[in-house]
């Protein structure tokens, strides 16, 4: 169980860093010459952020009970400990009555965090084979 929640807590890590990034990028398009300047948005951008990875980070947690044998070595159930928090986000976001902006945000950071999930997920498996 330790190496799982050492896995859970470098995706939280890594997704909040590679959110804040592209949400700053996103931002930095969508607001090209309007004069605003990103350092004055991005403490904003980032409490957002870590925010919605806290938030996706929380849901995620039942993957921990893969320190089980008998749930891990059962395929289906382990993806659905392993994923099912953060695709539950992800479509909790779109159905959420949110400017396009938000969406964007809540979106890119629902994302990324299933994407580095997915390589940890990766990881995982090729080492117990």
């Amino acid at each position: 169980m330790k190496a799982l929640a050492r896995q859970l807590f470098k995706t939280f890590l890594f997704s909040v860093i590679i959110s804040i990034v592209a949400s700053c990028i996103y931002y930095a398009l969508q607001h090209k010459g309007v004069g605003e300047d990103l350092k004055a948005i991005l403490p904003s951008i980032s409490e957002g952020v870590a925010f919605l990875n806290i938030i996706i980070f929380v849901m995620t947690l039942p993957m921990l009970f893969l320190a089980n044998p008998a749930y891990y070595n059962n395929l289906s159930i382990r993806l659905v400990l392993y994923y099912a928090g953060s695709i539950v986000f992800t479509i909790t976001a779109f159905r959420l009555q949110l400017s396009p902006e938000n969406k964007a945000v809540y979106f890119i950071t629902a994302i990324t965090f299933v994407i580095v999930h997915s390589v940890f997920y990766y990881l995982m498996t090729k080492k117990r084979r």
